[in-house]
């Protein structure tokens, strides 16, 4: 024990040496580290009073110069103009430093020099500042003739490119007539070439050259309709102090086209154009057949007078029964040639009629827009016996399809198309790629399809536009449940024909396109009610239900000084008419696209609910809406409007007009404890407890019918529908509920199924959309 004490005791010890021997290490060290601060200390400070010192002698040096005795006296002139401009800055920084240093001797001088050595030192010193004044001024003096000297070599830089955007000009319309001569010493060339060839490169080169022809006419024609479209642009803008830009320029893009309608205007017309020059040529073309038709049929009636005459006055080399039989056979096969002539002259006379109507159809911008679908003449192709196909629409190029049948398919020009005719098309080419088994081509056509047509959607507000795709996609879902190969839903395939439980698809289940399809319909429906009917039918349902009046003997005394402080009465009467052709548009243009009574009825119908909806509320909140007089009159426009509904067997949409019908009911009723169940029972069944108390809070009574209605009979009124509320069972919420949901937009309602007759083998391609180049029927 003692012994592990000691030692623990020795190296303590020898511990506390050598921290011993640490701190006279440190405390060393600590001291040669204070001696080092002091040196710097000592540095630092004479380096301050250094500063200090040429600081104050700056500053005298700066008095002395602003001194009167400088100012004063005379300068001495002397010229030196052999100093360059080049050196003027170098010269004055050397003078300014030499001035400087002989300033601070001279001054050092001065104190101990005599009156002479001072006046020379003085003299010096002016002639320093007179050398100094001379070089600044030189020196600015060559500041602004090197700015001059800059802006006279910008303006030569910009007459020289100038010069040369006028000689590029010069150079490129005559490279254009050069490039013109080249074109035709090529063509006249390649004449010469196949004039000696077989006819097959004859008929190759010539259908070519009429192809070249045609291009040049085409862009000759759009040139000329892009340089008017722009000059009306250029007019309309001329106030804007803005001048539209050529259509050759280059620069008829980006802001030139900030306005959407112009563009779309454009477009049309552009289209318009293309189809009749289209038509044009495929008049012309049919003139020159039945021209070369007549003049065959011409040859071949010489022929045959010629042959009669020979039959007739042949000499006798044979017996006269065989001479008959022969002359028998030859008018025969001739008159045989003949009505195959006749027959196919017929058909052709037939085409050119039709190119004929479709020409004049198209002739130009005809207001498609405002014309009723009565008024328009919808051309049908005629049957051809010879062409067959079995539904199926192979696609060359995918991605100019979906543009054509999306982008190109305008509104104005399905009208006068095959209803639906997007869908069946759509339907045909699925069918096909299902056909080969084909599934990248299949999942792929319908990817492009839907990539266009989602953007379209997204960025319409147009009534048209979305009222065409909201029909064409509906019916391309119905065909897709209709064709499918699932057999899980029977009524889908029920009323199908063999030859379309033929077309079903056979590989492939379709559902993943229905589901996306889906999608894009109930995208469609929600930008159709709320960026294109909403806007447009919110603000004509009050004046044209609640503030119509259509005949002045309805209204009674108290109602005629409610008028006079009301707006034009003339107004109003023509709002309920407003409304009702509102709706009458909605409804042609659903049905004239192909819309089926689904599709209609989801859509008049929530135009029903926002209707109904709307007036009520702005009714339970209006005194001089709640009175007598006025309920007549409210229900007699709301009788209007379902009586339209029902002109258009839209019956089913009445049921939505019942709340404000009930209404109506309430402020003509009897109010009074004894009709209590009435008010409370059937007659307001529609018709929420907050609701019925709103409206009879806010009941105007007739000045000389009936006195207002007391708190009393209104709180037997609240308890009583309590009652009602209780016994049917209805939820909490609907006890407290006042506000109907005005502008509320519900889901499109998928699960009803649309069953299509039209027959996928007499699909045919129009000519007007130019779309033989990307796909055709097989």
């Amino acid at each position: 024990m003692q012994s592990e004490s000691g030692q623990t005791i020795v190296e303590l010890t020898e511990q506390l040496e050598k921290a011993k021997a640490d701190r006279v290490l440190w405390d060393e060290e600590r001291q040669r580290m204070e001696a080092a601060l002091n040196t710097e200390r000592s540095a630092r400070n004479a380096l301050d009073a250094e500063m200090a010192a040429m600081r104050e002698q700056l500053m005298k040096n700066v008095d002395l110069f602003e001194s009167s005795t400088f100012q004063k006296r005379p300068s001495q002139k002397k010229n030196r103009d052999d100093d360059s401009c080049s050196r003027t800055t170098s010269n004055l920084s050397q003078l300014t430093g030499s001035f400087t240093a002989e300033t601070i001797n001279g001054v050092h001088s001065t104190s101990r020099g005599s009156p002479e050595v001072l006046l020379d030192n003085m003299a010096s010193t002016f002639e320093q500042l007179r050398m100094i004044n001379d070089l600044r001024q030189r020196n600015e003096h060559c500041q602004r003739e090197t700015e001059r000297m800059k802006a006279i070599i910008e303006a030569s830089t910009l007459i020289e490119t100038l010069d040369k955007k006028t000689s590029l000009k010069a150079f490129e319309s005559i490279r254009v007539g050069e490039l013109e001569g080249a074109y035709n010493r090529l063509k006249n060339d390649m004449e010469r070439l196949v004039s000696g060839e077989n006819g097959a490169t004859h008929s190759v080169f010539e259908r070519i050259m009429e192809e070249n022809e045609r291009l040049r006419e085409e862009a000759v024609e759009l040139r000329s309709m892009l340089s008017s479209h722009f000059e009306k642009q250029s007019v309309a803008g001329s106030s804007g102090y803005r001048r539209s830009p050529r259509p050759d320029s280059g620069h008829c893009s980006g802001a030139d086209s900030e306005d959407g309608s112009s563009g779309a205007d454009l477009e049309e017309d552009l289209c318009i154009e293309r189809q009749c020059r289209h038509l044009k040529n495929l008049a012309e073309n049919l003139t020159k057949m039945l021209t070369n038709q007549n003049l065959e049929i011409e040859r071949l009636q010489q022929q045959l007078r010629f042959s009669e005459s020979q039959t007739v006055f042949r000499p006798s080399d044979c017996s006269l029964d065989e001479a008959v039989r022969g002359a028998h056979k030859q008018t025969q096969l001739l008159a045989q040639q003949n009505m195959d002539l006749n027959d196919k002259l017929t058909r052709q006379s037939e085409e050119l009629a039709e190119a004929r109507a479709q020409l004049r159809g198209y002739s130009g911008p005809l207001g498609l827009e405002n014309a009723s679908d009565e008024e328009i003449i919808r051309l049908e192709a005629f049957e051809k016996g010879s062409i067959k196909h079995s539904g199926f629409l192979e696609v060359y190029n995918v991605p100019e399809f979906a543009r054509i049948i999306v982008c190109e398919l305008k509104p104005t020009l399905a009208r006068l198309l095959t209803k639906n005719l997007p869908a069946y098309l759509l339907v045909a080419a699925f069918r096909n790629h299902d056909e080969k088994r084909d599934e990248t081509a299949l999942t792929g056509l319908f990817s492009s399809v839907h990539l266009v047509l989602k953007d379209t959607i997204s960025r319409s507000h147009d009534l048209d536009l979305l009222s065409l795709w909201l029909v064409n996609l509906w019916r391309l879902f119905n065909l897709l449940r209709q064709y499918s190969g699932e057999d899980s839903q029977p009524e889908w395939h029920v009323a199908n024909t063999e030859t379309q439980n033929s077309y079903r698809f056979k590989a492939y289940d379709v559902a993943p396109i229905r589901d996306q399809l889906k999608l894009r319909i109930e995208e469609c429906y929600t930008s159709l009610m709320k960026k294109a009917i909403e806007h447009v039918l919110s603000p004509k349902i009050v004046p044209g239900i609640l503030q119509h009046e259509s005949s002045s003997d309805l209204m009674t005394a108290g109602q005629e000084r409610r008028d006079r402080n009301s707006g034009s009465v003339e107004s109003q009467r023509k709002s309920l008419d407003d409304l009702l052709q509102f709706m009458e548009i909605v409804h042609t243009k659903l049905t004239t696209y192909g819309g089926d009574d689904i599709v209609v009825k989801q859509v008049i119908g929530q135009m029903a609910r926002w209707m109904c909806a709307l007036a009520l509320n702005y009714m339970m909140f209006r005194r001089e809406l709640c009175n007598f007089e006025k309920a007549i009159q409210i229900k007699h426009n709301v009788t209007q409007i379902q009586n339209w509904l029902n002109a258009k067997g839209l019956s089913d949409c009445r049921d939505h007009f019942e709340p404000l019908v009930q209404a109506c009911h309430l402020l003509q009723s009897r109010k009074d404890p004894s009709n209590l169940d009435t008010l409370c029972g059937e007659m307001t069944s529609r018709l929420k407890p907050r609701q019925v108390v709103a409206i009879l809070q806010h009941y105007d009574p007739s000045d000389e019918m009936e006195d207002g209605l007391s708190p009393e009979f209104l709180v037997q009124i609240q308890k009583k529908l309590n009652e009602r509320a209780i016994a049917n069972n209805d939820p909490i919420e609907d006890k407290d509920k006042l506000i109907m949901l005005g502008t509320y937009l519900p889901p499109f309602d998928t699960q009803p199924f649309s069953y299509s007759d039209f027959p996928l083998e007499t699909l045919s391609l129009p000519s007007c959309l130019h779309m033989q180049s990307v796909c055709r029927l097989v």
